[in-house]
């Protein structure tokens, strides 16, 4: 009896061991599909990468700060009178007519790069340091200079 017990007991697990391994499919999931709206869809066949505008806003405060400690009050005056360099009464007006794409570009060029357009009537003794200026440094000092009039 014992034999026959074993021998029972070998098939059914045999048979739980068939039944166990045996492959089960499982139906396949719809394929996601891409649709981009129109827009999107002429950047990505462009293969452009979408344009980000960072617009830094200048600090009137910091700008006029920055301007004391910097010691641009040596050269130039917040009025009309000259001292060594011209005065910054209606700077950024009078920025407007120099031929640059904007009164901003004007006065950060004219501040990094002081040697590339002077204004007749004047010499360029102003030093070279600021060409690495941060990015909010320069902003700063232009919103305190659209602040003189």
């Amino acid at each position: 009896m014992n034999k026959k017990i074993t021998i029972l007991l070998s098939a059914i697990l045999l048979s739980f061991t068939v039944i166990s391994c045996r492959e089960v499919t499982e139906p396949a999931a719809d394929p996601v599909v891409f649709e981009p709206t129109p827009a999107a869809k002429e950047m990505v066949m462009a293969g452009a990468a979408p344009e980000v505008e960072v617009v830094i806003v200048g600090d009137p405060a910091s700008g006029s700060e920055w301007f004391l400690n910097e010691g641009c009050n040596a050269c130039h005056s917040t009025g009309a009178e000259k001292i060594v360099g011209p005065g910054f009464a209606g700077i950024y007006e009078r920025a407007a007519s120099r031929g640059y794409s904007s009164p901003d570009d004007y006065i950060e060029a004219s501040i990094r790069y002081p040697g590339e357009y002077i204004v007749e009537g004047y010499s360029n003794l102003m030093p070279a340091s600021w060409e690495e200026a941060e990015k909010q440094e320069i902003a700063d000092i232009i919103a305190y200079l659209k602040t003189l009039q």
